[in-house]
């Protein structure tokens, strides 16, 4: 259990560090959104590959070592907060459960920064407006697997942070219309280089966003698909894709609809 929390906390370390390392101009002009980093932005004194670090034994340790002091928690700036909890070291472990939802939920709930962030009304905007500025089609100095792999990561942790619910009530309905058609850009984007870059996984998270939106929305026809249809249940509910592409061929037909 060790070695895989160190392992998913890694992967997430080098997902941040490409992104804000990546070059900021490419030969076709694309220029990869890297985002500003508040001066009140937490900084976490343990983090995978230090000393303190590779003591720990447990996960459990892990994740206790991560949280941000009790008395800086309201102090940070909602821009701040959202960085700090976009930083965690841990956010990776969302990828550890066979639900995808399930560990999203996991990871909001183990780590004070989300249980601050949900009660600012601000944060589900800020995430959108960043959500809005990343680019899935700037692959800029992203050569190797495990770069292009971190890359495609940033993505979905976003987007199912945001496809929670408790970001998706904070959000007036033009704002999630506005989040809805994002998601879709997103998707787009990212299905020419599904093959090598983003992946299934990658597509899912996007659609999962829709799918939230329109269940969050009661959109009749999309809520009636999923009582009638088991494998869009499980995708609304685990991001499981049961049944197969065709899940989100189905689920991306009743966004552009809703959209």
């Amino acid at each position: 259990m060790t070695k895989h929390y160190l392992f998913v906390a890694v992967r997430f370390l080098l997902a941040f560090l490409t992104l804000t390392a990546c070059e900021k101009n490419d030969p076709e002009g694309c220029a990869p959104y890297v985002a500003p980093v508040p001066a009140d932005t937490y900084v976490f004194p343990v983090v995978p590959g230090t000393p303190a670090w590779a003591t720990f034994q447990t996960g459990a340790e892990m994740v206790a070592a991560c949280q941000v002091p009790a008395a800086t928690l309201p102090r940070l700036s909602t821009a701040g907060l959202v960085t700090t909890c976009l930083n965690y070291p841990l956010l990776g472990n969302m990828l550890a459960s066979n639900s995808l939802q399930r560990g999203a939920r996991s990871v909001l709930s183990s780590f004070n920064g989300f249980g601050e962030l949900q009660q600012r009304p601000q944060a589900a905007a800020l995430l959108l407006e960043r959500y809005q500025r990343m680019r899935p089609a700037c692959l800029a100095g992203k050569t190797q697997d495990v770069e292009l792999g971190a890359y495609s990561f940033t993505f979905s942790y976003v987007e199912m942070i945001i496809a929670q619910e408790e970001y998706l009530a904070q959000l007036t309905a033009p704002q999630r219309l506005a989040l809805l058609r994002e998601a879709i850009a997103k998707y787009n984007e990212k299905l020419p280089h599904e093959a090598d870059v983003y992946g299934l996984f990658g597509l899912k998270t996007s659609l999962f966003v829709t799918a939230r939106i329109m269940l969050r929305e009661q959109y009749p026809p999309f809520v009636a698909a999923v009582a009638a249809n088991p494998d869009l249940a499980a995708f609304v509910t685990d991001v499981q894709l049961q049944g197969g592409p065709q899940t989100l061929s189905l689920v991306l037909e009743y966004a552009k609809q809703f959209n």
